[in-house]
């Protein structure tokens, strides 16, 4: 094999490692994923480094979290391996997909995903619906790759929206919640709430605006203690009822969809920073999956 083709191979396997890492969300889990060792993610992506200018990686505690370059170059690695004829999506009938791949937020698919049903039924009866959900940026980058169809969710900050299309579903405005009786539940001011004990979804790899931190940001607080991170809004609920943990919401359907009640939004004068909930496809969507984005539309005119 010429020097120069086992380069790219090598280059291609790199890239391959970045996508498993991005879609995996840990070295180690990229590592199982790929059947080598974590060492060997380590090395292709200390190799990989070297042709860039600017960080794949940046440290956000304990976990390496990829950066806008990092999903820019794993995008540029799926379109090598498909101009090279290695992609199995590169030969799909378009008859073939019966599925559509929707990526949402935990409180995007909470919202938006009746609708979404709906709409499905109605305009693609014969396909088969199906939710995941990452960060967001991480199903931006899937959707970018041919991996998903549609993606719902907020638009990450420094995000390379390169050929993707968008439409504004409603305006998120989070609030702090805790339970009823917790001894901060009447407070009034942020600043009072600098002891507090946070609760979070996530961490979010890429996500819009850390509504917390930013607010804390912009008072020139300390940041928020964040003591849980936990993988859903049910599991941070429970957690809430029975301990001191406050929690940022994005939407009251979250203590609608639990019937909760020990839950209350606390009154603080300041309001914390809003974002819009965005539903995105590619800029030449298939003619059904047109359709179902008119009818999700219109379906969730009224939220």
């Amino acid at each position: 094999m010429p020097a120069n083709t086992s380069k790219l191979f090598m280059y291609l396997r790199y890239l391959h490692y970045l996508r498993l890492v991005i879609d995996h969300g840990s070295f180690a889990a990229a590592s199982r994923a790929a059947g080598v060792t974590q060492p060997a993610i380590s090395h292709g992506m200390a190799q990989l480094q070297r042709h860039f200018d600017t960080p794949l990686f940046e440290r956000s505690g304990r976990r390496q979290v990829p950066t806008a370059a990092a999903l820019k170059a794993a995008l540029h690695g799926r379109h090598l391996v498909e101009q090279i004829g290695g992609s199995p999506s590169a030969h799909k009938g378009s008859g073939q997909n019966k599925a559509l791949r929707v990526g949402a937020t935990p409180s995007a698919a909470l919202v938006c995903g009746p609708a979404l049903y709906t709409a499905c039924r109605e305009l693609a009866p014969n396909w088969r619906l199906e939710l995941c959900s990452a960060d967001e940026g991480r199903m931006l980058a899937q959707l970018q790759g041919a991996e998903l169809d549609m993606v719902i969710s907020p638009l990450p900050r420094s995000h390379q929206g390169v050929g993707l299309h968008s439409h504004s579903l409603y305006q998120i405005t989070p609030q702090v919640y805790a339970r009823r009786t917790h001894p901060l539940a009447k407070t009034r001011s942020l600043d009072q709430l600098h002891s507090a004990h946070w609760g979070i979804v996530g961490p979010s790899v890429s996500g819009p605006v850390d509504v917390l931190q930013e607010a804390h940001a912009v008072r020139r607080m300390p940041p928020p203690q964040v003591t849980v991170s936990c993988p859903d809004y049910a599991s941070l609920l429970h957690l809430m009822r029975h301990t001191d943990l406050l929690a940022v919401l994005p939407h009251p359907a979250l203590l609608q969809a639990n019937a909760d009640e020990q839950i209350v939004a606390l009154k603080l004068r300041e309001a914390l920073p809003r974002y819009e909930m965005r539903m995105f496809t590619t800029s030449r969507p298939g003619r059904t999956l047109k359709r179902v984005v008119a009818g999700l539309l219109q379906q969730l005119r009224p939220v």
